[in-house]
């Protein structure tokens, strides 16, 4: 949660300078789902993906939504430029989830929380009875958080414990997409991000108990597994002031 605190500071951050700079043009807010792409969206078991496997490449990850919001303002006739930052949310497919669910056993399964902040730009193809077609492209950096993880078990005189904590990663990314502005207001768009490659990192600790006998907790043990390289196909719909 720290680092989801500190990547969404640094993107307003660059919003309100962003805020300051072009406050005299537009502003929307937008929201939709996402959908897994690639070999984000892939992965059998727990065992196949980066989290788990140190040199797995996938990730699991279900359908998500999105919500965000943009600055756009005028360079020239039809051609705008635009800064924005985003929230991807996505958690394991539910055939993974599921597969941790043992009796006796509590577990929490890591999600991934993507946040892109992008500058592209933004062309107005065709107007229509009101409404514009327009095509954008956008690059920038991506914040990737991934939720911690534990495990908790009690077996008659033994309890024992694993907690998985993930650190905030960063990678470059672009997102390509087009829409349709309905008047002045609304707007529906269709949008391809594709978010770079960072390696899983973080840190791993256990703890038993067994009655009066044992107890003890292990220093948190860094690892790196595999790589995730987030893609996703986005709709959403936009609301502009």
């Amino acid at each position: 949660m720290k680092n989801v605190k500190k990547a969404i500071a640094l993107v307003a951050v660059i919003l309100g300078v962003s805020t300051m700079s072009f406050a005299q043009n537009g502003f929307s807010i937008h929201a939709g789902g996402n959908f897994p792409m690639g070999t984000f969206g892939k992965g059998g078991s727990l065992s196949d993906i980066a989290l788990n496997n140190a040199v797995a490449e996938v990730g699991g990850a279900a359908t998500g939504f999105n919500a965000g919001l943009k600055y756009q303002f005028k360079l020239v006739s039809h051609l705008n430029a635009f800064v924005s930052a985003d929230f991807f949310y996505n958690g394991l497919k539910s055939e993974l989830t599921e597969g941790i669910e043992v009796e006796g056993v509590e577990t929490s399964a890591p999600s991934y929380m993507n946040i892109p902040a992008m500058v592209g730009l933004n062309y107005s193809v065709l107007k229509v009875l009101g409404s514009t077609i327009w095509a954008e492209v956008g690059a920038g950096i991506n914040f990737r958080n991934i939720t911690g993880s534990n495990v908790n078990a009690a077996w008659e005189n033994l309890v024992w414990g694993r907690e998985a904590e993930y650190k905030l990663s960063t990678s470059l990314g672009w997102q390509a997409g087009a829409g349709i502005s309905l008047g002045d207001k609304v707007s529906i768009s269709l949008h391809y991000y594709s978010l770079g490659t960072a390696s899983v990192d973080g840190e791993s600790s256990f703890s038993s108990e067994l009655e009066d006998i044992f107890n003890g907790e292990t220093k948190p043990i860094e690892f790196s597994n595999g790589k995730l390289s987030p893609s996703m196909v986005v709709v959403r719909l936009g609301y502009h002031f």
